[in-house]
Parts: C-alpha cells; sequence; structure tokens
C-alpha cells in the first residue's frame, strides 16, 4: 500500500476555529447528496472547488491555507462533507474519489465517534479528530464510518496532485 501520512493539529487554532465555527453554523449552503457509495447513505456537501474553478466564497480565507501547508501543484477537486448523526454504526463500501493517481487528504473538522477505513484488505482504522489531516494516495481504497455520538462529522476532502 502506498504511503500513509497523519499529522495532529494541522492548522494553527485560530484559523482552525475559525473554519471550524464557519462550518458548524448557519452561514454556509449545505447541499443534499443521496449517496457516496452505491449501497449507503445520504449526505450532505459543501463544494470548495471543482470543474476547474473555485465554488465558494470559503476557499481564499480558509482552503489556500491548507493548500499551501500541502504543497500542492493541481487542484481536482475540494469540499466538505457532512454526516449526521445515527442510531447505529454505518459503513460505507470502500471507494476511491477519482481513477486519477493523485493524493487525498481528509481534514477532520469535529470530534467524534466515526472514522476513515483505509485499505479494504489492511482495515486501517484512523479516528474523527479536529484538526489532523489524513493525506494518502487517491488509489487506496477507503470507507467512512458514520458517528452515533454527535449531530455531524464533518471532513473537508482533498484531491490534488
Amino acid at each position: 500500500m502506498g504511503s500513509i501520512n497523519i499529522i495532529n493539529n494541522f492548522l494553527d487554532n485560530t484559523l482552525f476555529f475559525e473554519f471550524k465555527k464557519i462550518l458548524m453554523s448557519e452561514n454556509i449552503n449545505w447541499f443534499w447528496r443521496n449517496h457516496t457509495t452505491s449501497e449507503d447513505n445520504y449526505f450532505f456537501n459543501h463544494c470548495f472547488y471543482t470543474d476547474d474553478r473555485i465554488q465558494s466564497d470559503f476557499f481564499e480565507p480558509f482552503i489556500l491555507p491548507i493548500l499551501k501547508k500541502l504543497n500542492y501543484t493541481k487542484i481536482i477537486e475540494i469540499k466538505a462533507n457532512l454526516v449526521l448523526k445515527k442510531d447505529k454504526i454505518f459503513q460505507t463500501d470502500f471507494y476511491t474519489d477519482n481513477k486519477l493517481n493523485c493524493n487525498t487528504a481528509l481534514f477532520y473538522i469535529n470530534n467524534c465517534n466515526g472514522y476513515t477505513i483505509l485499505s479494504r484488505k489492511e482495515q486501517i482504522k484512523v479516528p474523527c479528530e479536529e484538526n489532523k489531516i489524513l493525506i494518502f494516495n487517491s488509489q487506496i481504497e477507503h470507507a467512512g464510518v458514520s458517528q452515533t455520538d454527535y449531530e455531524r462529522k464533518i471532513i473537508v476532502n482533498f484531491n490534488y496532485s
């Protein structure tokens, strides 16, 4: 399996808590998505960047500083995903974000008992812990696991090279 990098306290606290406040507030638009994979439940997302253009007013103040720390050369897509609390743990099917050979970075906005699983074979479990980033090759399959303890789980998903 390719390289996996986990960095705790990725952003300075001031910037992180400003970003978290926006994502947890009523000042951001979330859009309904029927599913992540063919067999799982709905979620919401907010797109920061897709189709070769910025899609959100929050791109420059919050996404750009993260991208600079990721040392990116090309952005493919950036979106925040919001999963609502479930009565019982739900795991998506394993999937890759795209077919490109690039990087995926998952930036965790809040603490909860949800998590990410990397690699169907190796089953590497990465807990949702605020201000942590998980970076891996986009070809590594991963699955999302819902939370049962907090109303929302928010992760910002970066696909870039």
